[in-house]
């Protein structure tokens, strides 16, 4: 009697009713699932990335492990030249000079094209100061551009010789200035 006058039958009834019973537990659990599926996703995707890595570097091993490393090739035979060459270039504002001296280097002991750079020094040497001479003080700062000046000697003395072919130039002094 009690209860049905102050109601609390009443409001018992519907703070049971209004209680989650199994709603927010099933929410609960469904987070926890989830979380456990996003855990265990993140396990895999490490596990497969550590797996995909230990093989592509035991394959890049094996790669390496095939090559060959050959031995340097043979040091080139070097025809000096006896007399150094001092040029004065082509600027027009300043005047300017290169100071050159230069070994050719060709490969193995070939008497026939050592004879012919003997009997041909004078004609290279012409060369090589037509090529100088070309040349302005800045078209020969950078080892780039000293390294072409190194190549359009070698081509041009090639185009003159006939027992064989000059493999290099080495620059033993260049000054410009």
């Amino acid at each position: 009697m009690a209860e049905e006058e102050f109601g609390i039958e009443g409001d018992l009834e519907e703070n049971f009713d209004a209680a989650p019973t199994g709603g927010s537990r099933s929410k609960l659990v469904t987070m926890l699932i989830y979380a456990a599926l996003g855990v265990v996703a993140i396990i895999l995707m490490v596990l497969i990335s550590y797996f995909i890595a230990k093989k592509v570097k035991n394959d890049s091993y094996k790669e390496d492990q095939t090559i060959v490393i050959a031995p340097p090739p043979q040091p080139l035979v070097t025809f000096p030249f006896k007399n150094e060459f001092r040029v004065n270039t082509a600027d027009q504002d300043e005047a300017h000079f290169i100071q050159l001296k230069l070994n050719l280097g060709y490969k193995g002991k070939n008497n026939k094209l050592e004879n012919e750079l003997i009997s041909r020094q004078a004609q290279m040497q012409h060369i090589i100061n037509m090529i100088l001479s070309g040349k302005k003080k800045e078209d020969v700062n950078t080892t780039l551009q000293k390294l072409n000046l190194a190549d359009e000697i070698k081509s041009q003395i090639n185009m003159i010789l006939n027992n064989g072919k000059i493999e290099e130039v080495f620059f033993i002094e260049l000054v410009i200035s």
